[in-house]
């Protein structure tokens, strides 16, 4: 399929999602290449959402594409982009829809298609990983994960089922990470072809947080996944609208919280910095904006857009 064939496609019959429902699920995308240009995923600018790029050298900002609905996206070893894309038209039945894998060729500034399907139980491209290799796609749908061959048949991962999976990842060594915000007040689980699935800690959803972004729990998620540079896993979530660290004893700690009406979604780690997407809610939509740490947390930068100029303001 054309990269013009689907954007006119997107264009015309993208469906008009609910307010509440874009704002309390952000998109949570964030990856850096090796020249040090962020970039990150936003549902909610230029239609029906924006693939953007940061240049922190220029400090400039280009929309590399426009009415692109994604909500996570990963960085291959040649600095190209990988994303899903989930499209359900009005008037169409649950469980049909149109589901893509993206791959952005970043020297090339060429878009391949790498999946596609009408069929939700065959890949949803909302809630995604890669394998180590980038062969093969694990998703979530109906309560369950799913593991699909970019060149073959998809089978369920695990025959178990989950509350609520919000998100999921694979670290350095290929193993799969993933959260569930119901389960046991919000549990993480890692699974691992060798020792099958393994639950690393549970309790992880603060049950009466002081200023959440929004009150009702149903909208309290955790959103992007990543590691320290110790590989340590660390949770985005939207109650405390706080990163956690799980250490390797499966203990807490807090290691990042938003300002009030904000609240950290996505986070990547590179060269002894942390890159955070921050989105908000103060009676209107608020980001997202960039946050840059040391690795000990503490702020370097932030950076806000003006999404009307598309210009970066740097506080």
């Amino acid at each position: 399929m054309s990269t013009g064939k689907y954007f006119k496609s997107i264009f015309f019959s993208f469906l008009l999602l609910c307010t509440t429902n874009l704002f309390s699920h952000p998109s949570w995308g964030i990856v850096v290449d090796e020249n040090g240009c962020i970039y990150f995923a936003d549902v909610m600018h230029n239609g029906d959402g924006t693939l953007w790029k940061i240049d922190l050298q220029s400090m400039e900002l280009e929309t590399v594409f426009e009415k692109f609905h994604a909500h996570q996206i990963y960085i291959d070893d040649n600095d190209d982009i990988i994303a899903g894309v989930a499209i359900w038209r009005t008037g169409e039945i649950e469980g049909e829809g149109h589901n893509y894998l993206f791959k952005y060729h970043t020297g090339s500034k060429k878009l391949d298609t790498l999946l596609f399907t009408n069929d939700w139980d065959e890949f949803h491209g909302q809630n995604f990983a890669l394998s180590k290799d980038y062969s093969e796609v694990y998703f979530s749908m109906n309560k369950q994960l799913h593991l699909k061959p970019l060149k073959g048949k998809v089978r369920p991962l695990l025959d178990m089922k989950f509350e609520r999976i919000n998100t999921m990842t694979t670290n350095v060594d290929g193993s799969l990470w993933f959260t569930d915000s119901r389960t046991n007040n919000g549990t993480l689980y890692k699974w691992t072809k060798e020792k099958g699935l393994e639950e690393i800690a549970y309790n992880l959803m603060p049950q009466n947080p002081e200023s959440p972004i929004f009150k009702e729990k149903n909208h309290h998620l955790f959103f992007g996944i990543a590691f320290t540079h110790e590989g340590n896993p660390l949770l985005t979530e939207n109650a405390n609208r706080s990163i956690t660290e799980i250490t390797k004893d499966s203990k807490t700690k807090t290691r990042y919280t938003s300002s009030l009406n904000w609240s950290p979604t996505g986070i990547y780690y590179k060269d002894d910095q942390y890159y955070i997407i921050e989105t908000g809610y103060n009676k209107r939509h608020l980001g997202p904006r960039i946050i840059i740490t040391d690795k000990n947390f503490e702020t370097k930068r932030v950076l806000e857009i003006n999404f009307e100029t598309k210009t970066l303001i740097q506080l």
